[in-house]
Parts: C-alpha cells; structure tokens; sequence
C-alpha cells in the first residue's frame, strides 16, 4: 500500500460510507464525490501503483511527484469545477499463452490517481455487498485463495468433471448503458457517474490513431476491476446465489475471479466453480 502510513481521516471517511452501506443494504448514495479533497487525492496517489510505464502525455511516476503538492492541488480544483479532462488510454498488446494477444490500457498517472479515488469511494459501498463467491481483485483476497476454496469444494463434493471458461471479450464489450444503469441502483452520484462516463468515452490510441467506442473498459485501466466486478456481481454472482441455486436439485457452488470460471459437475449433481 506504500511506504508510510495511510491517512486517519481518509480512512475514517471510507470507514463511515462502509458502515452506512452495511446497515442500509437498500441505500442509494447520491453524495460521495464531495468526500475528494486534497487529502483523499494524496492518499489515492500513496495507493497507486509507481511502477508503471506512462501514459499518453510521458509523465513518469517520479516525475509528477517532483511538486506533488501543486499538482494534487490543481487536479483536486479541475474535478471539482468540471474541467478535468480524461486523457485517452494508450493500448499495448501483450501474448497471451495460447499465441494470440490481449490488450492492455496504459492511463496517464494522473489519471490513475483521480481513478484510485474513485475506486475507493466505490469499494467502500461496494465490498460488503460483493458475494464471497467472488476472489478478483478485491482486498485481502487472491488468486491462491479462490483454488483453495476451489479445491476445498471439490474434494467436499466429490467432483466428477471440470470445464474451464471464462466470459468471453468481457472488458471490451461491457455495455456502458447496461454499467451505468446498475451503478445507479447503489450510487447515483452525478460526480462519480460523471467521472466514470469520461473514462469510458475517453478513447484508446493505438498506433498514433484515436478510437472511441461505444462499450468496454480498457484493461489497465485502475477502475476496470471495480467496474466489472459490480457488474458481475450482480449479473453473476447475485443472480447465481438468488435466482439460481435454490433452483437447483443438486448441490452447487460459484468461484469466481475477475471473469474466469470453470462448471464443475457430480454426477446428477450439478456443481459450479467460476
């Protein structure tokens, strides 16, 4: 999380919204954005990432914190009057291991500071609600944990045969009315939904050419996970724990990370790991 420790009052203000969120399951928070200060945004900036390659603009991680201060201050002014500009994404391919290649975003720094804060107003109202079938890039969980409890269900279940999968092109087909609609049910903050608009319509740079789509969220974007992980959260695991499995005659489970998943079956027995 950083070299020093992280600051009270920020913490004291996500600690509240995660309270407020677990008495009130039905809540709808209309007024968070307000909570980014000048303190939250240096706290967002201690909990970001100073090992990644730049952005668009070539701003290194050491660079932008020579006159941290000034520049926290000036990004902490252009959010709150509207004049923050969401650069867009430049795309990097990398090989997968079956040969083909998936695309990663590299946001400016800057852009992962305000999206960072962002993120943490979002997992305080969100990580309570999150189903503990879910392992992906939530806090204090891992990959290593989701196969344990992986294994740990199988062994408990008997589990005859595995099928692996995963959902498939999720980030770059996410449909943005279908996001914005479920975030509304929870947050409806014309701040945050602002902000999360201009990442979205932001556009990617390959190659020298801007393009700009109407769906998906760049991977290596710092609110990418969290985005997709209320998506499927409600998509998935909540439709899976209400709707489905009480429905089921057999025995059933769900592990899911980021959007991966693997059915798993006994028998009659229906079992599922995602």
């Amino acid at each position: 999380m950083g070299e020093t420790l992280g600051s009270p009052t920020v913490s004291a203000k996500l600690r509240r919204i995660a309270q407020q969120a677990a008495r009130e399951p039905g809540l709808i928070f209309t007024t968070l954005m307000h909570l980014v200060d000048e303190e939250f945004l240096r706290e967002a900036y201690r909990r970001t990432r100073k090992n990644g390659a730049p952005g668009v603009d070539g701003v290194t991680a050491d660079q932008y914190a020579v006159g941290l201060d000034a520049s926290l201050r000036d990004l902490r002014e252009r959010l709150r009057s509207g004049r923050y500009f969401a650069p867009p994404v430049q795309r990097v391919w990398i090989p997968k291991e079956d040969g083909r290649q998936r695309p990663i975003g590299k946001p400016t720094f800057e852009d992962k500071v305000a999206q960072r804060a962002v993120t943490m107003l979002l997992e305080a109202v969100y990580e309570g609600d999150f189903r503990d079938v879910s392992y992906g890039f939530r806090p204090r969980r891992s990959a290593h944990q989701a196969l344990h409890r992986i294994k740990e269900q199988c062994q408990k279940m008997k589990v005859g045969w595995i099928v692996d999968a995963d959902v498939s092109g999720f980030f770059d087909n996410l449909d943005h009315g279908l996001l914005r609609d479920i975030l509304q049910r929870r947050v409806n903050d014309g701040g945050v939904a602002r902000f999360i608009g201009k990442w979205l319509n932001a556009g990617v740079l390959e190659d020298g050419a801007l393009k700009h789509t109407d769906k998906g969220t760049p991977q290596g974007g710092v609110i990418s996970p969290m985005l997709s992980n209320i998506f499927l959260h409600h998509v998935l695991d909540d439709w899976f724990v209400r709707q489905l499995k009480p429905r089921l005659k057999g025995q059933a489970f769900l592990i899911r990370f980021a959007d991966d998943c693997a059915p798993r079956r006994r028998g009659r027995e229906a079992t599922m790991a995602a």
